[in-house]
């Protein structure tokens, strides 16, 4: 685990865009992080149509795979993968 890179225990359910958001800070830079519904609950039960989304459901998905979602995010912050407004999206996992 790369320590340069710290997520915090604030993630949220934003039922819009059907994703949960988490942030991370990487070298004094705060950086929006999302992965969609589908990219959660594929990770949990692969093989298995998703569930409809829900917050409480989607933050369930999201605590069990926490440790997952941050390796790929980490990768994706490594890999400067970044969308035009700075952001990380976890949505190909």
């Amino acid at each position: 685990m790369n320590q340069s890179i710290l997520f915090s225990d604030n993630e949220y359910y934003n039922h819009d865009l059907q994703q949960v958001e988490f942030h991370a800070q990487c070298q004094g830079r705060l950086i929006h992080c999302m992965i969609s519904w589908e990219a959660l609950n594929a990770l949990e039960q692969p093989n298995t149509p998703p569930a409809s989304a829900n917050k409480e459901g989607a933050l369930v998905l999201f605590e069990a795979a926490r440790f997952d979602i941050e390796d790929l995010a980490e990768a994706l912050i490594n890999q400067q993968a970044f969308n035009d407004d700075g952001s990380i999206e976890l949505n190909h996992c």
